[in-house]
Parts: C-alpha cells; sequence; structure tokens
C-alpha cells in the first residue's frame, strides 16, 4: 500500500492503522524526512514499512517514485492519495488557483496514473481519496476557493474513474474539521468558534479519518462514493 503526504496528519494515520492491519505500507512524502521517519516507526511496530521520497507535483518524480516501487517491492494494491495542503485565496487569485489545482487534482492524477500503470495480478486493487467538506455541494468556502474547488474536482474524479474498471475500486472521504498539523497556530478562540459549527462540538482526530479508510478498503462492495465524516458540520447548513 502506499500513502501519500504520510508524514504526518491523516496520511499518517491511515499508515498506521494500514499497518495494524497487517498491510506493507509505503510512506511517501515531499519535505518532511522527518516526520515520514516518525511514520515509519510507528508502522514497523506492527507490519513492514518503508520511506521514499516524492514530489506530486513533479511528473518525473511521481514516475520516479513507480519505478522504485516496483523494483523494489513489487505492484501495489492499495493506493492512498492524500497528499496536498490549503491556500487561502479567492477568484481573482491565479497563483493559487494553478498552484492548488496542480497540488490537489493534478498530484492525485499523477499518483493514480502510475499505479493503474503498474501491472497487477491481483483480482481487486483499490484508491483512496482524501478529499474535503470543502469540496462536497455547499461545503465550499469563500476564503479558500481554489482549494474547495480542486477538492471538488478530486471527488468528481475518483467517482468518474470508479465507472472504468469494475477491478479497480474509487472512493473518496471528505474530512470536516480534523485536527492535524495545518490547524497549529490556531488560537484558542477560533478553534472553539469552528468546533462551535459542528454538531459533535469539537476537531475530529485523524485517527478517526484513518477508521472510516480501512472500513472502505476493507469493503469490496463499494466504489464511486464520496463518505463525509465531518463531525455534523454539513447539518448545520
Amino acid at each position: 500500500m502506499l500513502v501519500t503526504g504520510a508524514s504526518s496528519g491523516i496520511g499518517r494515520a491511515i499508515a498506521i492503522a494500514a499497518a495494524q492491519k497487517g498491510a506493507k505500507v509505503i510512506i511517501a512524502y515531499h519535505t518532511n524526512k522527518k516526520g515520514a521517519e516518525e511514520t515509519l516507526e510507528q508502522v514497523r511496530l506492527f507490519s513492514e514499512g518503508h520511506i521514499i521520497e516524492v514530489d506530486v507535483c513533479n511528473e518525473e518524480s511521481v514516475a520516479n517514485l513507480f519505478s522504485t516501487i516496483t523494483a523494489q517491492h513489487g505492484s501495489l494494491d492499495v493506493l492512498a492519495n492524500n497528499a496536498g495542503d490549503a491556500q487561502p485565496g479567492d477568484i481573482f487569485n491565479s497563483d493559487v488557483w494553478k498552484y492548488q489545482l496542480d497540488n490537489i487534482l493534478m498530484s492525485a492524477v499523477r499518483a493514480t496514473q502510475g499505479f493503474l500503470k503498474q501491472e497487477s495480478s491481483a483480482a481487486l486493487r483499490k484508491i483512496l481519496m482524501i478529499g474535503s467538506y470543502y469540496g462536497t455541494q455547499y461545503g465550499g468556502n469563500n476564503g479558500y476557493m481554489a482549494y474547495s474547488a480542486a477538492k471538488a474536482a478530486l471527488h468528481n474524479f475518483a467517482s468518474t474513474l470508479a465507472k472504468a474498471d469494475g477491478t479497480v475500486l474509487v472512493n473518496t472521504i471528505a474530512p470536516g474539521y480534523t485536527w492535524t498539523p495545518a490547524w497549529e497556530g490556531t488560537s484558542e478562540d477560533d478553534k472553539k468558534a469552528l468546533e462551535q459549527e459542528t454538531v459533535i462540538k469539537r476537531f475530529i482526530e485523524p485517527e478517526e479519518i484513518a477508521a472510516m479508510a480501512i472500513a472502505l478498503l476493507e469493503n469490496d462492495a463499494i466504489t464511486g462514493q464520496v463518505i463525509t465524516v465531518d463531525g455534523g458540520l454539513s447539518l448545520n447548513e
């Protein structure tokens, strides 16, 4: 199993949860090698793990990633596209639009292409996308317009891809406010205000998203779905 963006947050939680189920996990990271090594340490408590550096915004880097995986580990049965970060910006910030579409959508497209090009004898392969509540129909955030649109495109990409091949199951998780390093530095007042927008009145833990990831990956009858895990945030719209 390959998990992109696995050096922290949701990616780390998915990698560890998969290892707890006995999966061999490849931890892909870009700049946070220390974080990837910490994830690897946790993964190896339960299963075999390896770390590989990749820039998912660079086509050559992604191609090299899959060449390395094929040479050293063989073909993959599972891909978790988690890499990507959120940048604020409105409709007029073209640089942010270009960055987010590349960082969120095209990064997943590149990784998925590499995954599907691998020869595999597996009867069933699975792809998991980590989307966002901001990418759901009414969840878009005006302050993160490009990010919201890119995540919505990711959701649609996954659901459309699921129609292409019944031997490759493709699903998406759309998390709500999840406490990851991206939220570090948030003031206590702002955190409490965000929590009040949810029904559960708290941030989601990365491990709770990982639990849903494992449930989807263990199920052979679900494909093309966007599963929202937002603590009831969408109920207040």
